[in-house]
């Protein structure tokens, strides 16, 4: 029985191995062992009198049998042809441009079981000068950086975009070169997305996706569902690299770290001159972009308001579902000072009479009214 049980789990692993295998082919995906690229760069580091030696003595085979040597030349073409590919694929991974500048990520993407890949050819981020600390938006695409001027100080600001492929095993969305200028937002309702299809190898424009909520939509050449998710956006800039003299040839006066980064707290704590006990960012679906308050929001769209969908907090700049009265699922901070305060809120009555003075004429409002017995039945 234990035979059984163990050959049909051996068997089930097989295929669920041949089946991850056949995806990833199909999207374009090709994984290298460890040991192949440790063995290739060992190969190439060595001298090549050392190289040469090895491949002489691999060729051959010294094997003794019945008190003769017998040499039997190693059939090893298709070894030899698949080790070049090998090095070739790791002088590639050396040669690739390394990362720099603002890194853009998609925090809790989820990609369907068909969706294949994801580009942004085009985005809408909000940026904020440097100098004024005004934040206007920007659209950038990835072909040319875009120059502007700040509209407060007239402070020159220049942005450009350079895209990355999102798939399963990746969620950098790509990375931005800013100049006097820092990242606040990507407004995603607003981006262009190229997205592949993992069943025709097809890909094609989606627009207006939104956080936290799931896009869902069919493929235009084989209809296959295909669906997308991404919770927030996380901006990260990357120290440049330094040279042999010890300078990156950077001045680090006009850079400066993105202005919302998780774990540290929002500008101004997340408040604004209209409410100081508000310590929030809330997003609003109308526009896909994030002000302190619904008055904020209007002063810079025109555009009808909604009611926001989801938060920002001001102590640890997490994003979550909105809620109010509720603490930060992630530090725990009150963003607001609850639902009642101890006014009166507009007549609900929300003070505690045990502590009320005894000269306030509230303390005993409605105690001592006479209530007719037909009146305290239905009551009970």
């Amino acid at each position: 029985m234990t035979c059984k049980v163990s050959f049909s789990l051996a068997v089930f692993f097989f295929f669920l191995q041949l089946k991850k295998d056949i995806d990833l082919e199909k999207a374009g995906l090709q994984f290298i062992p460890y040991q192949e690229l440790q063995v290739t760069v060992s190969e190439t580091s060595e001298p090549a009198s050392d190289a040469a030696a090895a491949d002489r003595d691999e060729d051959i085979e010294m094997t003794q049998e019945e008190g003769k040597l017998v040499q039997k030349e190693n059939l090893g073409g298709d070894e030899g042809t698949e080790k070049e590919e090998t090095s070739h694929l790791v002088e590639n991974i050396k040669i690739s441009d390394p990362r720099r500048g603002t890194e853009v990520k998609l925090l809790g993407l989820m990609l369907g079981e068909n969706t294949a890949t994801v580009v942004a050819p085009q985005i809408t981020v909000s940026l904020q000068c440097n100098r004024c600390k005004v934040t206007a938006d920007l659209t950038l695409n990835g072909r040319t950086p875009c120059s502007a001027q700040c509209e407060n100080c007239t402070t020159s600001i220049s942005a450009a975009f350079r895209p990355c492929m999102l798939h399963h095993y990746s969620d950098v969305l790509g990375y931005l070169d800013l100049q006097n200028t820092t990242a606040v937002d990507l407004v995603l309702q607003e981006c262009e997305l190229t997205v592949g299809c993992l069943s025709c190898s097809q890909e094609g424009p989606v627009q207006n996706l939104a956080y936290g909520q799931t896009k869902e939509f069919n493929c235009e050449n084989c209809h296959t569902k295909l669906s997308i998710l991404a919770e927030s956006t996380k901006f990260h800039y990357i120290q440049p690299r330094t040279n042999k003299t010890g300078s990156s040839g950077v001045s680090y006066k006009t850079l400066r770290d993105p202005a919302v980064q998780k774990g540290k707290p929002l500008p101004e704590k997340g408040t604004c001159k209209h409410f100081k006990q508000s310590h929030r960012w809330l997003r609003f679906p109308c526009c896909g972009r994030t002000y302190p308050c619904d008055v904020c929001h209007d002063e810079n769209q025109d555009h009808p308001m909604e009611l926001a969908t989801r938060m920002i907090c001001g102590f640890c700049a997490k994003e979550q579902p909105y809620g109010n009265g509720k603490p930060c699922v992630s530090c725990g901070g009150m963003m607001t000072r609850g639902t009642y305060t101890s006014h009166w809120e507009g007549g609900q009555g929300c003070r505690n009479k045990v502590k009320m003075s005894r000269n306030d004429r509230q303390k005993y409002a409605n105690s001592n009214k006479t209530v007719s017995r037909k009146a305290a039945t239905e009551k009970k």
